[in-house]
């Protein structure tokens, strides 16, 4: 029997509104896919009745003290102005009934700034978890019994989950969704969303090309890779080409553009598979243009990173005939 989940988003006045309606959009689409009503979604906020987002767009609420949660809830903190999040972190009434009504949810989380809101009440200690980049400094300062995740899309530790925020809060809700259901359906609706089918915790929230080409001495490596990404490219390749001995190579490499040279070589082949796939390439004439000695490698790189098998990318993303 499929049981009816309920999604508490908690908001507050200048809240970031796309922190709600992204994972609400997911969590809802579940409705048009299962054909039943697997998720109830409610707003939930210290007075009740409208409260006002950063965009001004005003959002209606119930009070916290009129629900009393149970334990297929999930509790989730939206992220907002930095004013805002102090002040929320602090309300007293807040405090009363996270304390009574935590320990009783299915799940706890947080889209963006909101994690400081749960670290603030003591929700995060010996946990990982993240928070948005422009955060993670006060996140690590302030909760120092907080295990941050300083380059992650989203983290789960237990029945604690935390996203970096805005979209990635979407990634966080599908995850959530395919732990509930499957991973199908979290792909089917994924899909109907028209978003990219769902990107693992574990990405970077940052671009390691976007980051290389702020790097003068990198630049020529860069577009050379680019060029060659069919080769069985090696570190020692790479290096030889910046005139630089394998030793140096990586460590500059590693120091400048934030991760090492072989990691940013595979996202470089897996970010050029994409695109081939996207156009219409096979699967197997793909693998071998983009450097991968076996298809089965390939096939577990990509899922590895994209969260989905290249086949499947392909017939989501692919160029329709």
């Amino acid at each position: 029997m499929l049981v009816t989940r309920r999604i508490l988003f908690v908001i507050f006045d200048q809240f970031e509104l796309l922190d709600l309606s992204g994972p609400s959009s997911v969590f809802n689409a579940a409705q048009t896919i299962i054909k039943h009503p697997v998720y109830s979604i409610h707003t939930l906020s210290v007075t009740g009745g409208l409260v006002r987002s950063r965009t001004g767009i005003e959002v209606n609420s119930q009070t916290l003290e009129g629900v009393s949660v149970c334990s297929t809830d999930t509790i989730l903190f939206v992220g907002g102005d930095g004013n805002a999040i102090s002040q929320i972190s602090m309300d007293p009434n807040l405090r009363a009934w996270l304390a009574i009504n935590t320990p009783k949810a299915e799940r706890l989380g947080s889209i963006c700034s909101g994690a400081l809101v749960l670290a603030a009440n003591g929700l995060l200690e010996g946990k990982k978890a993240t928070t948005h980049w422009a955060d993670l400094a006060q996140l690590v300062r302030d909760y120092p019994n907080v295990n941050v995740q300083q380059d992650a899309l989203y983290s789960e530790d237990s029945n604690i989950w935390t996203s970096a925020g805005v979209t990635t809060g979407i990634d966080m809700a599908l995850a959530m969704l395919a732990k509930d259901h499957s991973s199908k359906v979290m792909q089917e609706i994924a899909s109907w969303l028209v978003v990219y089918a769902h990107r693992p915790g574990h990405q970077s929230q940052f671009s390691e090309l976007l980051s290389a080409q702020y790097q003068h001495v990198f630049t020529d490596i860069v577009v050379w890779l680019d060029s060659n990404l069919h080769k069985p490219l090696k570190v020692r390749d790479m290096a030889e080409k910046s005139a630089m001995t394998e030793r140096t190579f990586y460590r500059k490499f590693t120091d400048e553009v934030g991760c090492t040279p072989s990691k940013f070589l595979e996202n470089r082949r897996l970010f050029r598979a994409k695109q081939l796939l996207e156009t219409g390439g096979v699967v197997k004439s793909v693998s071998t243009d983009v450097g991968y000695q076996s298809v089965l490698g390939f096939r577990k790189a990509f899922e590895a990173k994209y969260g989905l098998s290249p086949s499947l990318y392909k017939r989501m993303h692919g160029k329709k005939e």
